[in-house]
């Protein structure tokens, strides 16, 4: 992976993780619960390792190929 698309998978995840303590340590946040927060947290960095493993993927392929 390059730095902009590790920087991109840290963003997008980032957000998830503000959301999750948002709805974790606010305690009049009412619109979602924490557990499901949490869920929410945990498909967005299990998508993000597969996203990283297909880009991984890929870049052996084309490496395989060119060789």
């Amino acid at each position: 992976m390059s730095e902009s698309d590790i920087a991109g998978a840290v963003e997008r995840l980032m957000s998830h993780v503000d959301y999750y303590l948002h709805c974790e340590l606010d305690g009049e946040y009412d619109h979602d619960r924490p557990d499901s927060a949490r869920a929410r947290l945990e498909a967005a960095l299990r998508e993000e390792l597969v996203r990283a493993q297909a880009v991984g993927l890929v870049s052996a392929a084309t490496q395989k190929a060119s060789v």
